[in-house]
């Protein structure tokens, strides 16, 4: 009797052992469906960038929720081992005719870039390809999407990770043929019943996530006219869009509802949506209205507060719903082709330096910097009458720039436009304005800066927050000394000038002082 309690009790053990392991093994997918902090995507498009390791601290620094890259690079899938943040990892657009091809490929791709690192990595979504319904040159591939996603969860199942990995892929805004209002959300015809209907079917069937790239920021840009930038920067005080009996106060809501809209036209009304890819350039071209750390800072502190908090918001069409939302991007990227705008997303410079504070948990959302908005360079802030329909190219989608897989923010989304508010940008509450002195004074750099890439970070967000620097361009009447030290100093000058009535200081994180020496007399 001994021996068979004995026996009894190791058979126990065993099966609470077994027990353990398969609830370790389905950690990563109970985390994305619980965890309220934000995810980033960690882009390597550059040639300056940090190692992975380096860049694990940082996420860490900013209390990322999850981690979404554009392959399986090895070095990053060692770096986030032991860190208990969950991952996304891709396979590239050029992989997937092959892995459609046979469920033998897909094999030796889970084999190659799955079982070395999991579950110490704890990877947890598969992203098949990234935005390749929005690139006509590779349409041969659209068809193949669906059995390479089929392959690999073949794949997953046959070593037991079907219930923890999850496969999927990621579709731009331009996939929508319409987008408003948001209940006329549907998919273009080329692709809504050969593609988008068995993706769905899938997605539903495994119980995965439709990711969606959105991104306010374009949209807004591409209609200034229709969409006023409060209402694309979550902005307090927004005229409400009445679709039906649904109101919409931002952009964000109103394009992934009409995302959730195309979806139930194809029969799909509760297939769970995270958005892949979202954010707000920090810096753009004198073309690129908008584009700096002041709007920045706002769009993703407001997108942190809305999506993280706890119980989840969710959106007009699914109110209450979890949606998993992941920034763009972790680094400015320098290689990165296109506009200005392309190589300016990231939270951190290459350096490790924040180009603005933030905090992915929903915690402290202050930014080193104050930002200001106001009229001028860069800044613009459209109006528009109130209640004025999106005309029909309100709709169109700049051109996307053809680029590797870790560059997509490239596709432009095709906007979800909405009558502009009579308030086009929420002013923030001034801090206290210094009390004036009757001394003419000046910003400029500190003598004797050593740390050069700090300086240059400070001229970049000056010129790119307010500061006119249309005059140290070359060939302009300051362009001369060319040093970092003049440009920044001209660049710090204009910026506080320009906005010390409104509380604006001369500090740059420490590389500029005041001065009551004209520099223009040195």
């Amino acid at each position: 009797m001994g021996s068979l309690n004995r026996s009894m009790v190791r058979s126990m053990l065993i099966l609470v052992s077994f027990c353990f392991a398969l609830a370790a093994l389905d950690i990563v997918s109970a985390d994305f469906a619980n965890k309220p902090a934000l995810g980033i995507n960690y882009g390597q498009l550059a040639n300056n960038l940090p190692s992975p390791a380096i860049a694990v601290q940082l996420m860490k620094s900013i209390n990322v929720g999850y981690v979404k890259i554009y392959d399986a690079d090895p070095q990053v899938l060692t770096a986030l081992a032991n860190t208990s943040l969950p991952l996304v990892i891709t396979v590239a657009n050029q992989d997937i005719p092959n892995i459609a091809s046979g469920s033998s490929n897909a094999d030796q791709w889970v084999q190659k870039n799955v079982l070395p690192y999991y579950p110490a990595t704890q990877i947890f979504m598969i992203m098949v390809g990234n935005e390749i319904l929005s690139n006509t040159q590779i349409q041969s591939t659209w068809s193949q999407l669906v059995p390479a996603m089929e392959n690999l969860q073949a794949s997953l199942a046959k070593n037991n990770l079907d219930g923890s990995i999850k496969v999927t892929t990621s579709v731009a805004m331009d996939a929508l043929a319409s987008s408003y209002p948001p209940s006329n959300g549907s998919f273009n015809s080329d692709i809504a019943g050969s593609v988008m209907q068995p993706m769905l079917s899938f997605l539903n069937r495994t119980d995965s996530y439709f990711f969606v790239d959105a991104y306010p920021y374009f949209a807004w840009s591409s209609n200034p006219v229709n969409i006023s930038l409060n209402y694309a920067l979550f902005g307090v005080g927004t005229t409400a869009i009445q679709d039906g009996q649904l109101q919409y106060s931002n952009l964000l809501d109103a394009q992934l509802d009409a995302v959730m809209a195309a979806m139930a036209e194809l029969g799909f009304p509760q297939v769970k949506l995270a958005v892949s890819e979202t954010g707000w350039p920090t810096k753009g071209a004198a073309d690129q209205p908008g584009a700096n750390v002041a709007n920045a800072v706002r769009y993703n502190s407001r997108l942190v507060s809305r999506f993280s908090a706890s119980p989840p918001v969710g959106t007009p069409r699914r109110p209450g719903a979890f949606i998993p939302v992941f920034i763009f991007a972790l680094f400015n990227e320098d290689q990165k082709p296109g506009a200005v705008t392309e190589r300016n997303w990231g939270v951190f410079y290459p350096t490790g330096t924040p180009v603005y504070n933030i905090d992915l948990s929903g915690g402290n959302q202050g930014s080193t910097y104050t930002p200001i908005i106001r009229s001028g360079t860069n800044n613009n802030t459209f109006s528009a009458p109130v209640g004025a329909p999106a005309s029909a190219s309100a709709t169109a989608s700049p051109t996307p720039t053809a680029a590797p897989a870790s560059a997509s923010a490239t596709a432009s989304p095709t906007p979800t436009a909405a009558p502009a508010s009579a308030s086009a940008t929420a002013s923030p509450t001034p801090t206290a304005a210094p009390t004036p002195s009757t001394v003419q004074q000046w910003c400029v750099a500190k003598t004797g800066v050593s740390n050069m890439t700090t300086l240059q970070e400070a001229l970049d967000y000056a010129c790119g927050a307010g500061a006119d620097c249309s005059a140290i361009q070359a060939g302009n009447a300051c362009y001369q000394p060319d040093t970092v030290e003049a440009h920044a100093s001209y660049a710090f000058n204009s910026y506080w000038q320009s906005t010390k009535s409104e509380g604006g200081t001369c500090s740059f994180n420490g590389v500029a002082a005041l001065t009551t020496s004209d520099p223009s007399e040195s």
